[in-house]
């Protein structure tokens, strides 16, 4: 991870975390999202968090229809810490900073106003050593640009380029409008080796098909 007085450690990390099923919003380590909290269990949940680890998980549901009072939720999802906050009229504007993937182990009684649950981050240790994988960045950068041409997205890697390497993959992750289910994939990966290879996996295919 960077070098910020801020970084969790693995010693650090909660056993249990409130869990945001926001559908189409993901989060991978060393990358942002900015969300707009406006329900009154989700601004109490930010709170609670913030009185506590600052550590929220975003996990997805394994629906897209968002009426159901409980929908059920993939198993691995991403930490973020709250490192952003600000209030404005009824409505609180946070920033997460994603910390480390992890797999649900068991969720906690919907008996709460907002779902949590026990959570394992060993299978994704990787996550807090992204600076120690290494990969070929001309080989991904030429299936980025292609990727981009081929799909006519306005992407310029020359920024993306100039970033610390172990922000590169997670960012691409992040940004590329892959479908929520790739996404997911990807989130999937417990080695850093096979989320290099899905990426580039999801790059040719989706550069392919609208190639042809």
């Amino acid at each position: 991870m960077s070098n910020s007085i801020f970084d969790v450690t693995m010693v650090e990390l909660p056993s249990n975390l409130p869990i945001l099923p926001f559908s189409g919003i993901f989060l991978f380590p060393e990358t942002k999202v900015n969300l707009r909290i406006y329900e009154m269990r989700y601004i109490r949940l930010v709170f609670n968090a913030l009185a506590s680890s600052r550590m929220i998980g975003m996990v997805q549901p394994t629906e897209q229809d968002m009426s159901m009072k409980v929908p059920a939720l993939y198993k691995t999802g991403c930490a973020g810490r709250i490192s952003g906050f600000t209030e404005s009229d009824d409505t609180l504007l946070i920033t997460l900073t994603g910390i480390s993937r992890f797999n649900i182990v068991k969720e906690m009684d919907h008996s709460g106003i907002y779902r949590d649950a026990a959570i394992d981050f060993s299978p994704f240790t990787e996550d807090f050593n992204l600076d120690d994988f290494k990969f070929n960045k001309k080989e991904l950068f030429a299936k980025v640009d292609f990727y981009a041409y081929s799909n006519k997205i306005d992407l310029t890697s020359d920024m993306l380029r100039q970033m610390p390497q172990e922000q590169i993959l997670m960012t691409l992750a992040m940004l590329l409008p892959f479908t929520a289910a790739e996404k997911q994939a990807l989130l999937e990966c417990e080695k850093l080796q096979k989320f290099y290879e899905t990426l580039l996996l999801l790059l040719d295919m989706n550069s392919k098909e609208r190639i042809n």
